[in-house]
């Protein structure tokens, strides 16, 4: 494997491209201390200790520095590493063990934005946005189980019945337009049309 090109980036990072199209990051040090040069064969063992031993290094701290800003799903964390130039076989090692750790749960993910979202959101709009984070309907369902058992799920009517209130909306005095101007709001945010019948009036 030989190095085609290294391209400068800020703080000290170095993109390293060889002859087989792979790109990986380093800092400057460590190409020093490696001796990875334009043009040259990257030696076999340093190879090996870049993919096994520094970049995984690298990429497990990451992940757990990015966690104790706020929870991430497995396949969110993946795309940071992914933005962030690491190789897949990194990636799977770095989450492999985030998981490990018990660090990183899309499981206990959902159980937690199911309870807190429940009471502002239709179902199907928690079910979408989870989707679009990477977690299986599977994962969703169970988690779904698990909060409505825990007593922590907010039903249907009762989040439409906060949205009519934030909406400033009264059934008894609603003209035909606002109650179809609401009806139409509400479908849109997911909820059933029995339920938005029943509390629109």
């Amino acid at each position: 494997m030989v190095v085609s090109e290294i391209i400068e980036l800020p703080k000290g990072r170095r993109k390293i491209i060889t002859d087989e199209g792979e790109a990986f990051y380093l800092y400057k040090g460590e190409l020093a201390k490696l001796n990875i040069i334009t043009g040259e064969k990257i030696r076999e063992e340093d190879y090996e200790r870049i993919m096994m031993e520094i970049l995984p290094k690298r990429a497990k701290l990451r992940g757990l520095n990015l966690l104790t800003r706020r929870p991430y799903t497995e396949h969110q964390l993946r795309q940071k590493y992914i933005d962030g130039g690491y190789p897949e076989q990194v990636i799977d090692t770095a989450i492999q063990y985030i998981k490990d750790v018990h660090c990183l749960d899309d499981y206990n993910y959902c159980v937690t934005y199911i309870s807190y979202k429940s009471s502002s959101k239709s179902r199907r709009q928690i079910v979408n946005d989870l989707k679009n984070k990477g977690v299986s309907q599977s994962i969703i369902d169970e988690a779904y189980r698990k909060v409505e058992d825990n007593g922590d799920l907010t039903g249907e009517a009762e989040v439409i019945g906060r949205l009519l209130i934030k909406k400033h909306y009264n059934p008894q005095t609603a003209t035909f337009e606002e109650k179809q101007k609401m009806m139409n709001f509400l479908y849109n945010k997911g909820f059933s049309m029995d339920s938005i019948r029943e509390m629109v009036g």
